[in-house]
Formats: structure tokens, sequence, C-alpha cells
């Protein structure tokens, strides 16, 4: 039976644009090269299990309502794995110009949304290249799906022929039918009339889980931003400013990866600087790695925060399996501004444990799955007001932590490429494998031609950072929490004399400037910040009527 397309995959759907396609892009490394017949009965039984990857997307001849999933009776896995082979020498270089290559191909709708490659004579081994369009699955869901086909035994037999699911019988019926068209404007219009109330609903579906009301009752004291905040904040947000990671794109694409770096390495740094996760650690060398870049391209950088979107997972434990999408985005701003990574880590720090306990990401799903109801055109107008704020996609997934094995070889490494929207021309994934973790870069080649450039960046900050920690010349100082730019921002005409006054002790303002000195002003009484940082007050005591406002959407 043909299965209706959810509003949030439709809304993905929706998103392919020729500059930039919504696939997602990742290979599989391989020390060895693959037996081809083994490689065919090993996805041809693997895949059986997960009846998407034989439907292809059918929409309405009207025009109007959602897409359907319709079996392909044409399925034939030849038609979706392909066998190619690098020219010599074969090494990364090679297999990163084809990579860029095949990223800006796009999928054929006559067949179901996938293809695999099978990429020869690269170094030694193989590459195993893997192209899935964004509304089969996201990015959590489509790694559960590579993973449950691979093995954790090296000495794996062939897999056994797996059946199908049977075809049902098929009546045809007309071609086109009048009354159909009608029924079909009739629903869209009804669906209009809901637009409006679709966020708060998915809200609720999403966060009425028992687990979900614990959290709210356990953070609601900590709970930093409400619904009409969150909604209030994409409005007024401006977009970021046109830099080599956004503006007008073309068609061809770059893409580049690090070599693995070991994740104790990783994790050394976040044990020195009070407690940052490995998570904290990577996105802050990101955020060097931007400034570097830029600096090159001579862009002014010293006031400068650039916003990413971060994919957040929403998905119940579990489910991964059922496929679709079932995650939300949020906005994280990235100080490019400071200079000093120590500074840097302990900033974007602060800001990922705020995000942490937002309400932002159940926010987001619902307007995401709102923009799902609307038109094509539409639905892209409305993504691209959502997505055009930030200037880039970065997105951090956690892999297997012991080695996987596919048709009988071992996977030496693992790699993927988000897919961006808009004008957003560039995408940051980080991946973690087997003790390791790789950095991989998708760009737009007008405005970034050099990813590798980016990467060189990210490990010169990655080095810079780690010499400082195991040299001992690391300072544990006060958590940054502002800096001099917003403090002048916020600075009010005639009260520079007041803002003059030195204060010690506890009289203090808590607030720390750029450059990493504790700042000068008296604190309010009572309080902790100063005028200029009282808005860190200021939240603080919204937070129970917040906490009252995320109630009554699940109630």
């Amino acid at each position: 039976m043909p299965e209706t397309m959810t509003q949030a995959d439709n809304f993905w759907l929706c998103m392919d644009d020729p500059v930039n396609l919504m696939v997602i892009t990742g290979f599989w490394e391989f020390e060895e090269t693959l037996d081809y017949n083994r490689l065919f009965a090993t996805l041809e039984a693997r895949l059986a299990p997960f009846p998407r990857f034989r439907k292809k997307i059918v929409r309405p001849k009207s025009g109007l309502g959602l897409p359907k999933w319709v079996t392909d009776k044409h399925y034939d896995l030849r038609s979706h794995l392909h066998r190619i082979a690098l020219p010599a020498p074969g090494d990364q270089n090679d297999l990163q110009d084809m990579v860029s290559q095949l990223m800006t191909t796009g999928l054929d709708y006559n067949k179901p949304l996938w293809d695999i490659h099978l990429i020869e004579n690269y170094q030694k081994g193989c590459a195993l290249f893997f192209r899935l369009h964004h509304c089969i699955a996201d990015g959590i869901a489509l790694m559960h799906v590579l993973h449950s086909m691979a093995d954790t035994d090296s000495d794996a037999p062939w897999p056994k022929p797996r059946a199908f699911e049977k075809k049902g019988s098929m009546s045809r019926g007309p071609l086109f039918s009048f009354n159909t068209m009608i029924s079909s404007a009739k629903e869209a219009v009804e669906k209009g009339r809901k637009i409006s109330k679709t966020v708060f609903r998915e809200i609720e579906k999403n966060s009425s889980d028992a687990g979900y009301l614990r959290f709210i009752a356990k953070t609601a004291a900590n709970l930093p931003a409400d619904v009409v905040a969150v909604l209030s904040k994409h409005i007024a947000m401006s977009s970021d400013p046109n830099t080599a990671f956004k503006g007008r794109l073309g068609v061809q694409k770059k893409a580049a990866w690090t070599l693995p770096i070991p994740l104790d390495r990783i994790k050394t740094l976040g044990r020195a600087i009070s407690s940052a996760t490995l998570n904290d650690v990577l996105i802050a060398t990101v955020t060097g790695s931007m400034r570097r870049y830029l600096k090159t391209r001579h862009t002014p950088i010293n006031e400068l925060n650039l916003r990413v979107t971060v994919p957040v997972n929403i998905r119940k434990p579990g489910t991964e399996f059922l496929l679709g999408n079932k995650f939300s985005l949020v906005f994280l701003s990235l100080p490019v501004y400071l200079e000093d990574p120590v500074l840097r880590l302990k900033e974007i720090k602060r800001r990922m444990d705020k995000l942490k306990v937002s309400a932002e990401p159940y926010v987001n799903f619902g307007l995401l799955n709102a923009m799902g109801y609307l038109p094509t055109t539409l639905a892209q107008k409305a993504a691209q007001l959502f997505g055009n704020k930030a200037s880039a996609v970065l997105t951090n997934v956690p892999g297997p932590r012991k080695p996987l094995y596919f048709a009988g070889k071992k996977i030496s490494n693992i790699m993927f490429w988000v897919p961006r929207s808009g004008i957003i021309g560039l995408g940051i994934s980080i991946l973690s494998y087997n003790g390791n973790v790789t950095i991989g870069i998708a760009s737009d080649n007008g405005l970034m031609p050099d990813p590798e450039t980016f990467l060189a960046g990210f490990e010169d900050e990655f080095n810079y950072l780690l010499d400082i920690v195991q040299s001992g010349k690391i300072n544990e100082g006060p958590l940054v929490l502002h800096d001099r730019f917003e403090e002048k921002k916020s600075e009010k005409p005639g009260h520079a004399s007041k803002k003059k006054t030195m204060a010690s002790g506890p009289d203090r303002c808590k607030a720390m400037t750029r450059s990493g000195k504790q700042c000068r002003n008296v604190a309010i009484k009572g309080q902790s910040f100063c005028y200029s940082h009282r808005h860190a007050v200021e939240e603080e005591n919204r937070l129970e009527d917040v906490a009252q406002i995320m109630r009554s959407l699940v109630e």
C-alpha cells in the first residue's frame, strides 16, 4: 500500500535545489579491496528489512496534497550500485575530487532516491560511497541503517538471501479523477487552516512523553527560553553577513576531510579546561579554524559572531529503524572574534550549556513540520528565511566505538557530509569511529575552493590548544560571559562616568571582558552583574514564567 509522506519528510523533499542538493553523502574506507559479488549479495540481504529503499516518490497528479511512497515495481539493485575506479595514483586527493563530483549529481526521481558507488583503485583498498536523499531519513536513522548492514565479526559468513515483502495486487484505476482533485483541494484548504496550530501541536506531540515531562520538572529553574521567545528571536534575528561561507552559490562543490584524530587527545583538552565536553572542544576548534580562514580572505573578524545551524536528535531511543526525519535544528552563535583559544572554548561551553536546556529544538521541530504543509515554493521561501540567518551547518554524529566489517573486510574509516539549504555554502561534519574522530568539510567551489586550508587551520588550532595544555601554561580563569564589544553596545549616553567606576571584592561585576579580565564595574546591589550585564539577571527572573508556559503546552 502507498504510504503518505509525513510533513517533516516532505519539508526536506521540498528543499532540493540545483545548487544545494538535499542529499546526505558519506563513505566507508577499506584498506583491502571488496569482492563485488559478495558486496552485491550483502547489500541485497541487508537492505531487505527497510522497504523504503525500494520505494519511489509519487506526487499527487492534482498538484495538491502530500507525496506518497510507492513501491517501485521496476526496482533492481543493479540500478543503484555502481562500480567505478580512481585514476592513478588513487590517493586521497583523487578520492576528494571524485566525491566532489558525485556530490553535485542529482538523484533520479524515477527510482528510489539513493545510490551507492564502489570506488576502486583507492590506495591499496577501496571506498564505498553512499548518497541518500534527506526525505528518506535523518542522519541518525541513516547511520543506523548503514551500521546495521555491517558486521562486528571479521569472519562473518556470506549473508543469506532475504525475501522482499510480497507485492499486493494492483488494481488500475483512472489516471485522473476530478472528484479526487476536489477532495485534494478541500484537504489542502483544511490543512491551511491548521498551519497556525501545527507548531504547538507538534511541540505537544514531542513533549508529552513522561521522560520529557520529568526533564521539564527537573530543569524548569534553568530553562533559558520559552516558545514565544524562540519564535520572536527567529523573526528579529538578523542574517549573518555574506562571507566565504555563504552567499551566491554555484553547482560545483568541494569535499575534504582530515586524517582520523585520536579521541584521547581531544578528551585531554576537555579534562583540562573546566570539564568541557568532547563536543565543546571540537566546536571551539572549528570556530578557531573559521577565524583563521576568514583572516586569509581579509574578512574583518574583530567583532564577528557567526551562527551555525546544529541538528538536534529528538527521536525516542530505539526508533531509529523507523526511518523518517525526527530531528530539529538550533542556532548556535560562534564567537569568531575571540582570539585566545582557551577563552573561546569556555565561551563555547557556556553557549552550548544554554542550548542544552532550551525549548528551541522542540519549537523549531514544530516550525519545520508546519512548513511541510506548504506548497513547495512557499516551503522553500520559508526555509530560506529560517536557514539563511546562519553561515554554516555543523553536525556531530557519534559512530560505532568498535571496528565494523562489511562484505568480509574491515571498515578503516567513516566520513559523511551534511546537506545545506538556501545560500549556506559550508557544511561541517564531525564523526567518531573506533576511537578516532574525523572532520569533513563540504563547501561551495565558487565561495570556498580550498577547504583543505580550512582543515589545516583546524589542525593548527587543535595542536596549539593541546600545546598550551600539555605545557602547563593554561590559566583556569573564570568563565567568559561577555566581551567589551557587547558592553559598549549596551552603554547608554550619559552613563560613561558611571561605567568607569572601579570596584573590588564581592561588589565587582562577575562578567569577563574579551581580554579575559574581570569587568571593572560595580555590580548592581544584591546581584552579580553590573548595569551592562544585567540581562543575565533578567533572564533568571523570567525562568519561572517560562516553566509555566512550557507546562501549559503539555497539559
